[in-house]
């Protein structure tokens, strides 16, 4: 799928824009707020071509997509905005206790990643620089990317404003207006030249207090704005309300916001800076080894977000963070040594081809392509990168070692490690740290056993057990014989050619036509998989095989099964027939239903369909293509009767 059709599916497998009440994307998963969850299929999510993985976390629905997560989700913001996706009455269920917390934070951090992310990373390069005197610091050039790599977190009550009033569902502007009552002058002034005695309103006090770079004052702020606006709201009539209400909303916020709520807010993040200093002066290692081995239990639960307002206080207050950062790269490089092990230990073809991408980028501080896509499937690569982020985490935290700027903690990410001053240890620390982390990881995973993963575990279908890939015994097609009207089918017993052979039957009555000689080159250059198209002579399209139905498109023009030994197929009537937008076109199953080999799957008008212009060559495409050595037409040419056999899997 592209990510257009991909967003769609989500959508569609969500329930529908109308059961999505908020959604946005952080590294690597789309997140969702839904108001039922029994109407989104997980199971047929997770299927989709793209999805890495599926869940409910923390009372949110995250689908996890890797790296392409932009570009999908900015598709998907763009077809709930064409559908006309709002809030309507009836309002999502909402969470409670902890998991109204992390999702709280989540809601809020996980919008402004970009911005701390991007100026973090030129933070490091710049210390990168001035330590190898490429640039000095009293240059323009220092001048001005210092300023950008500064601007986001010396304004960070201006991006929490916004992304606070999205989750709190009030007016981003009044609450950008907020932030900046918190950073005007007359109260950055006052502090800046130590003026100790506070300002008064209405005989109460006014705490000077830095808010620069601060975190949880503004968002308290904004949750108290939304609670004040729906009030206030409520008593202005309808012709007045853009002139008092936020007049009125910001009289009585803005006030109890520099009285009350933001110094303790100043001061809930004092303590957070108390507190983790108590916690490594009175654990120290033990802190690293608990923390290092379990960050990607922690991550896969959400539970990091958490450390969020803690991490960025201390990045503002004391310039580094000794926690979540670090921390994080140590578990990430635990999982980059667990899959290049289970890389160059696996004789899985496609587990080895997802491994050395989802190594890849856990490298660079994305792991959950490794999560999902390799550890926790084979499991025992998931225990050995636990232990190596453990003994990564005792070691840093042992030296003590300082991230000085927010990136996603992966390799590029080292620079952040050199110390302000340009001093090296620190960087070093990081190295050392990174080096033992990777290294045991990588060494404990070749040194366990582990069941290879069936073809249904690498292509993400749920499998029961995995058992070790046999060895070939059955020749593969020559080249000859692929170019014949018939393969001959090897000698062999029953067994092999069931274990090592998939059959595909005709799913139409229809002329065969070569892949390569389609007009549309994403058939034709194979990118969706292998297979063969047929020139329909009825309209009618029935199971190639026994299976379960997994997609069908909105349009209804193309559905997918998988049979019940794990092949995917696709079957595509027509090459332009999505603009039909399901017209000529009835489905006769639904997805998730069981088929026999012969049942009737669609139907559609042949005479209309061609009337209106649109070629009806019908691609039949092995869509898990890369789990087999080859995938072999048994005719090339002719017309062949439905149900007749099409297509043969070799393993």
């Amino acid at each position: 799928m592209n990510h257009r059709e991909l967003s769609k599916e989500i959508i569609r497998l969500s329930g529908g824009q109308e059961n999505i009440t908020q959604a946005w994307h952080c590294i690597t998963r789309l997140r969702f707020n839904v108001r039922e969850e029994k109407k989104v299929q997980l199971e047929q999510i997770r299927a989709l071509d793209g999805v890495l993985g599926a869940q409910f976390q923390n009372d949110q629905f995250q689908v996890v997509i890797g790296n392409k997560v932009a570009a999908v989700y900015e598709e998907l913001e763009e077809q709930l905005k064409q559908a006309g996706a709002t809030e309507t009455e009836a309002e999502p269920p909402r969470s409670r206790g902890l998991n109204a917390v992390l999702d709280t934070i989540s809601g809020i951090f996980t919008p402004i990643l970009p911005a701390i992310v991007g100026t973090g990373m030129l933070k490091g390069i710049l210390a990168l620089l001035v330590t190898l005197g490429a640039i000095q610091e009293t240059s323009g050039e220092y001048q001005i990317l210092a300023s950008i790599a500064n601007a986001a977190f010396y304004f960070l009550p201006f991006l929490l404003a916004v992304s606070s009033a999205r989750k709190f569902k009030v007016n981003e502007y009044i609450a950008l207006t907020l932030a900046g009552t918190l950073l005007y002058p007359t109260i950055l002034n006052a502090y800046l030249e130590n003026h100790l005695e506070p300002i008064r309103f209405l005989s109460l006090p006014v705490s000077i207090v830095n808010y620069t770079q601060s975190v949880i004052p503004i968002i308290l702020g904004v949750w108290l704005l939304s609670y004040v606006h729906r009030w206030v709201d409520r008593f202005i009539p309808g012709p007045v309300k853009v002139i008092f209400t936020s007049m009125i909303v910001l009289v009585i916020t803005v006030p109890i916001l520099l009285i009350a709520i933001g110094p303790l807010g100043n001061y809930i993040g004092i303590y957070l800076e108390i507190g983790t200093s108590w916690l490594f002066a009175h654990s120290g290692p033990l802190t690293g080894i608990v923390l290092g081995g379990l960050m990607p239990v922690i991550v896969m639960t959400g539970m990091h977000y958490a450390f969020f307002p803690g991490t960025l206080q201390n990045l503002s207050k004391l310039g580094y963070d000794v926690l979540l950062l670090p921390l994080n790269l140590v578990a990430n490089m635990s999982q980059a040594g667990a899959v290049m092990a289970v890389f160059l230990k696996t004789k899985n073809k496609s587990m080895r081809s997802i491994a050395l991408s989802s190594g890849i980028s856990a490298f660079l501080g994305i792991t959950e392509p490794a999560i999902y896509g390799v550890t926790l499937k084979l499991k025992k690569p998931f225990y050995a990168s636990i232990i190596g982020g453990a003994a990564g985490g005792g070691f840093i935290t042992a030296v003590g070692l300082k991230c000085f700027g927010f990136a996603v903690p992966g390799l590029l990410s080292l620079p952040l490690y050199i110390g302000p001053d340009g001093g090296m240890a620190n960087f070093w620390y990081a190295l050392i740290g990174v080096g033992i982390s990777f290294v045991v990881s990588f060494t404990v995973t070749l040194l366990l056993k582990w069941d290879e993963p069936t073809t249904q575990q690498t292509a993400g279908v749920s499998s029961s057990g995995g058992g070790s890939e046999t060895e070939l015994t059955e020749a593969k097609p020559t080249e000859s014989t692929n170019r014949s009207n018939q393969v001959s089918t090897p000698s062999v017993t029953v067994r092999s050619i069931e274990e090592k052979k998939g059959e595909i039957f005709s799913p139409l009555t229809g002329e065969l036509v070569l892949l390569k000689e389609l007009p549309d080159p994403t058939f034709a250059e194979e990118m969706t998989g292998k297979g063969i198209a047929i020139h329909p002579q009825e309209g009618r399209v029935t199971a190639p095989f026994d299976g379960t139905v997994t997609m069908i498109a909105k349009s209804k023009h193309a559905i997918m099964l998988t049979s019940f030994s794990g092949i995917d197929i696709l079957i595509h009537v027509g090459l332009n027939t999505v603009s039909l937008k399901g017209k000529y076109f009835e489905e006769k199953v639904v997805i998730g239903q069981r088929v026999n080999k012969g049942d009737l799957l669609l139907e559609f008008d042949i005479e209309s369909i061609q009337a209106a212009g649109i070629n009806l060559i019908t691609p039949v495409i092995v869509a898990n293509t890369p789990d087999y050595l080859d995938v072999v037409p048994v005719q090339v040419k002719g017309v062949i009767p439905m149900n007749e056999l099409l297509l043969l899997t070799v393993r």
